[in-house]
């Protein structure tokens, strides 16, 4: 084979090792990276070594092809640091120097009709033992990739087989590792982009969904907050009946008191108990939010208001039974309640229903307070006394 081919690979090796390291440096660089790109940077190295003819270099270019299935393994181990591959990094090592003995010094200890075989067993050693490594790795998004790999540099290794059928004293052309080691170079090369892109997509991907929750979520009580609140009712009135949802609304009763007697992060505690107990009591289709402050809404899907006084008396009792396992006095709640009118958008409804909630306030607290009529002209329904009334 004309050594300018062997040139033409290791031009074309530096080519695809170079834009691999630009491709790291522009974008995010995983773990693993650096040891991706150095096995392509040494394979080249291996690849002009070899083309070059030096007698003196042979032994070192050998070497050099020998290592980038391991190398390459080296930085999967650390690419997949969460599953692990089987056996370990100081296996890795140690296959290579195995290898790489019985490729460069080997032979000085063999008969002459051996001496071929020593490299070409070698190659077997390392490749067939990189590919079982990299085809039992993990099953998940990027197993696609890491097959194509592990078959690549399985394909690889069974290179000097043709060679050594012609007899043991046939040795295997250099170039021919040397093409074969630059084949596998630009599978690796491929895979180690096409993983670094598809996991830089998912954690982009993970990063929109966390903003999104962000957006859309109240951090401390883990219900949807005012504006999602309003997007989310607005969107179940429109696919609703008219008429057929309730709407609740209601804060903590003396809620300043809490915060000023016991603390600010007692007064959270309140939050999270109230919040949690709004969960665990609504439907699954009901649609609950923290509308500011100690202020919540909650939209009751097919349900009259004699329904609703009667859910929000089992928050009250549920409440008040759990404040003392968070250290807090038991506490109340005042609500209003109003049924949704025909038509009626929920901004309409959250203000009918405040006023039914001030009304609450002015009759004790600890109660909930229907409301009927628009706006300008509530007509305050039923009153019903919920719990103790707080400490």
């Amino acid at each position: 084979m004309e050594p300018a081919t062997l040139w033409v690979a290791a031009a074309a090796g530096g080519l695809t090792a170079l834009s691999l390291t630009a491709f790291g440096l522009r974008l995010q660089r995983h773990r693993g990276w650096h040891w991706w790109t150095a096995a392509l940077w040494a394979a080249c190295a291996g690849i002009a070594a070899t083309a070059s003819g030096l007698p003196w270099l042979q032994a070192p270019a050998l070497i050099l092809l020998l290592q980038w299935p391991v190398v390459t393994l080296l930085g999967l181990r650390r690419f997949h640091a969460r599953a692990a591959l089987p056996l370990s990094g100081a296996v890795d090592g140690a296959v290579l120097a195995a290898g790489a003995a019985l490729a460069v010094a080997a032979p000085l200890l063999m008969a002459d009709a051996l001496r071929p075989l020593a490299p070409a067993a070698a190659t077997l050693l390392v490749h067939l033992y990189a590919a079982a490594i990299v085809l039992a790795g993990p099953g998940d998004r990027e197993a696609v990739p890491m097959r194509w790999l592990g078959l690549t540099i399985a394909a690889t290794a069974l290179a000097p087989l043709p060679f050594t059928w012609l007899g043991p004293d046939v040795a295997v052309p250099p170039a021919a590792r040397a093409l074969a080691a630059m084949a596998g170079a630009l599978v690796t090369a491929f895979v180690a982009a096409t993983l670094a892109c598809e996991r830089s997509e998912r954690q982009l991907r993970d990063t929109h969904r966390r903003l999104r929750t962000l957006a859309n979520i109240d951090t401390l009580t883990n219900v949807p907050n005012r504006r999602h609140f309003h997007e989310l009712a607005t969107q179940a009135l429109r696919a609703d009946e008219p008429s057929s949802a309730t709407l609740l609304m209601f804060d903590i009763d003396e809620f300043k008191l809490i915060n000023d007697h016991f603390g600010h992060a007692a007064g959270d505690r309140a939050l999270c108990l109230v919040s949690g107990s709004l969960r665990e009591h609504l439907r699954a289709h009901d649609i609950a939010g923290r509308h500011g402050g100690d202020e919540f809404a909650a939209l009751l899907r097919g349900t009259r208001v004699a329904d609703a006084m009667t859910i929000a008396g089992r928050i009250v009792a549920a409440l008040q039974r759990q404040a003392e396992a968070v250290a807090l006095p038991p506490f109340s709640l005042s609500f209003g309640v109003v049924q949704m009118l025909p038509a009626e958008t929920i901004d309409d409804a959250l203000r009918r229903a405040d006023l039914a909630l001030y009304e609450a306030k002015r009759q004790g607290r600890s109660r909930a307070v229907s409301a009927e009529g628009d706006e300008e002209r509530p007509v305050f329904g039923e009153s019903r006394r919920l719990g103790l009334l707080a400490a």
